[in-house]
């Protein structure tokens, strides 16, 4: 005769099943957990084996291949046109000339995090970190409302992930950095009274120009011969600013002239410029660009009284990226043995 179970051996066969499929469940995260982390290391792996490889060495810190292709492919893409001719590209001359922009590049945004260290801020700091996050989230809410795809665009931009986030991150580094050195006793002046100071003296110049620019595929010499007719017309007793109407290509001048300190005009300009007294005019001063005449003139009170905010602004902004680029150029950037046995297509 089959006995019927009592309550406690039913009680019992109860938890025994409610132990087994706990196993199972426990089982079967561990499970979940260890084919993630399978993945994630796989991923970790081939990240290592294509982009997470050391490329150079600045100031003391290992910048991975990834950085070093994403400023390498965007500037080759920017200078290819001036090293091609007639459909051939010189690839030699342009890697050099390449690999030599992106150490310049990597070794500014080292100078930031560099400066930046002497203030205690890094870009692990929770809100430099919180800052990147937010906009990117904010770019892929833009993608994802817009039916754009953000991933392809990382793509085409020559961008990862890994990299968007650093930039983003040397972005609040910057953002933080600059708060600290405008507030006080930060390094940049912000006391107005200081700054009017320093606006009307002679670290602050303004000046005018007549400026012929030497676009793609134009004669050099035929423009190097326009400005020295324009100057020889001034010497001649032609005003400045109508030689200006009828000559310059610098369109984006203000009526006043261009008030500026150091480090924001290109280096011969500047030089010209701070050379000149109020009043004197450069002879032709030949940049990259193309010619310049420049006319040294005397600052008006009343413009940067008027246009305080807007001039203070200027300087600070400007003495803020002379120290960054002062603090890049003491870093020794070398690139690593596995970039330089690289060749120009290798890099893709």
């Amino acid at each position: 005769m089959n006995r019927i179970p009592t309550f406690e051996q039913n009680r019992k066969r109860l938890i025994k099943k409610i132990i087994a499929v706990a196993l199972l469940v426990v089982i079967g995260i561990v499970f979940i957990f260890a084919v993630r982390h399978a993945i994630n290391e796989y991923k970790e792996q081939k990240y290592l084996e294509t982009y997470g490889q050391a490329a150079m060495e600045v100031g003391g810190h290992t910048v991975t291949y990834d950085v070093y292709r994403y400023f390498y492919l965007n500037y080759r893409d920017d200078y290819i046109k001036e090293y091609t001719i007639d459909g051939v590209t010189d690839t030699d001359a342009l890697d050099a000339a390449v690999r030599a922009r992106v150490i310049e590049a990597i070794r500014g945004l080292y100078g930031t995090v560099s400066l930046a260290a002497d203030y205690g801020i890094t870009t692990s700091d929770g809100d430099v970190i919180a800052a990147a996050e937010t906009y990117i989230e904010s770019m892929k809410n833009y993608y994802t409302e817009n039916g754009g795809n953000y991933a392809a665009d990382l793509e085409r931009s020559y961008l990862t992930e890994h990299v968007f986030e650093f930039l983003m991150r040397i972005d609040a580094l910057e953002d933080k950095l600059f708060d600290a050195l405008v507030a006080s006793d930060g390094g940049i002046e912000n006391n107005d009274e200081k700054v009017l100071t320093v606006l009307l003296g002679d670290t602050f110049v303004r000046a005018k120009q007549i400026f012929i620019e030497n676009d793609k595929g134009e004669d050099v010499e035929a423009n190097r011969a326009i400005a020295v007719k324009a100057l020889e017309e001034y010497k001649g007793g032609e005003s400045f600013d109508t030689l200006i109407g009828r000559y310059s290509e610098d369109f984006t001048m203000p009526a006043d002239g261009y008030y500026f300190t150091y480090a924001e005009m290109i280096d011969e300009f500047e030089r010209a410029a701070f050379a000149l007294r109020d009043g004197e005019v450069s002879d032709v001063v030949e940049s990259k660009d193309g010619f310049h005449i420049i006319l040294r003139m005397p600052k008006d009170g009343a413009y940067i009284t008027e246009n305080f905010a807007d001039l203070k602004s200027q300087y600070q902004s400007a003495t803020f990226y002379s120290m960054l680029e002062s603090r890049a150029n003491m870093l020794s950037a070398v690139e690593s043995s596995y970039v330089r046995s690289l060749s120009y297509e290798e890099i893709k």
